[in-house]
């Protein structure tokens, strides 16, 4: 059992695994960069075995968190305006920022901020940090939680960069101007698709752009531009356009992955998207941060298991379920820029692995 932890990055991974470990009676450490601990509005969907692993963690007070599931997930064909597929199990919507905030309120006396790792030395039976404030400390394991850029998967695992998947998105969030509207869409239009979700208990649309090329493939089109690209829209994604055309703020991002051979050296690991970063197609990469969370809170406080151990074991469970995870987001993202059947795109790609 591990008794010091340091965790890097103040995330949604690394602030649910610093919960689980401090309600075992860890004592750990988080440290975030930032000067301030805050995170954009954008919506996270989470399935059931996520929010199992949030149990496992013990964070089961989640009223606050007000997150929101749609009836259904219809699935249209953008070049016919069919409904080609219905997804009968939605996730549960929520704010991003709202979760962190949440997460945050229960460790906030562990979390460091405006501090960084300078350098890291692993003794053999312990790990010494030197952090950019001066302080030395030494660990008895330390957690990577920090991000697709990682420090700790480039400076100490000699880990990759990010690269580009392919696909850039824009987001925007408007008010949803129907609230009979009880269902979540997508539409496939080849070298662009169209999504939203629904959050506030439905009062809020978080409208998705999935374009489908270069880097920066069409950035200079504004919403109601893009809104052209999508010509035959039918039912629920009439209102999505509608709102597009009133030029909502937006964020466009070129989205990367991080495919990551080595997760661990011996007292040092990385977690969430510095081991997995995936594509968001599927909405998969917050839920999956908390199920490595959940098996590292429970692997580093099992008793007479070395640190080293339990974090080989850590990988030796997750990598391939998560690396599976990550191919399976990344071909459905590259069969949604050559095909408009929704059908054809998830029978080729055939179900989340282990998905709930």
């Amino acid at each position: 059992m591990s008794h010091r932890i340091l965790i890097i990055g103040a995330g949604l991974t690394g602030l649910a695994l610093a919960s689980g470990l401090h309600r075992r009676g860890v004592d750990a450490v988080v440290v975030e960069q930032a000067p301030i601990i805050t995170e954009a509005g954008w919506a996270i969907g989470l399935s059931k075995r996520h929010l199992v692993a949030l149990d496992r963690l013990g964070i089961t007070d989640r009223d606050r968190w007000g997150g929101h599931r749609a009836d259904r997930t219809l699935m249209f064909d953008g070049r016919t305006g069919l409904v080609d597929q219905v997804l009968e199990e939605s996730p549960v919507m929520f704010n991003r920022s709202d979760l962190q905030l949440s997460l945050l309120e229960g460790v906030a006396g562990l979390v460091r901020t405006g501090v960084r790792p300078r350098g890291l030395t692993d003794q053999g039976d312990s790990v010494e940090v030197e952090f950019d404030d001066g302080r030395r400390e030494s660990f008895d394991a330390v957690i990577g939680c920090d991000g697709i850029n990682s420090w700790t998967r480039r400076e100490v695992l000699g880990g990759p960069e990010a690269t580009y998947t392919g696909t850039a998105e824009l987001r925007f969030q408007a008010p949803n101007p129907d609230h009979t509207m009880t269902v979540t869409a997508v539409a496939t239009c080849g070298d662009a698709t169209l999504a939203y979700f629904l959050m506030d208990g439905g009062r809020k649309f978080q409208g998705i752009v999935f374009l489908h090329g270069e880097q920066d493939n069409r950035r200079e089109l504004t919403l109601p531009e893009l809104a052209d690209l999508f010509p035959v829209v039918t039912g629920p994604l009439i209102a999505l356009v509608e709102v597009m055309r009133t030029d909502p703020p937006s964020l466009y991002t070129n989205v990367k992955q991080a495919v990551v051979d080595n997760w661990v050296r011996n007292r040092v690991a990385i977690a969430g998207d510095a081991a997995h970063a995936m594509t968001t197609v599927v909405g998969q990469g917050a839920g999956a941060g908390f199920e490595d969370a959940a098996i590292l809170a429970d692997l580093l406080t099992t008793p007479r298991l070395s640190a080293p151990l339990a974090l080989a074991s850590f990988e030796a469970l997750r990598k391939p379920e998560a690396q599976s995870l990550q191919r399976y987001s990344h071909e459905i993202s590259k069969a949604m820029n050559v095909n408009t059947s929704p059908r054809k795109i998830f029978t080729t790609n055939p179900g989340l692995p282990g998905a709930a």
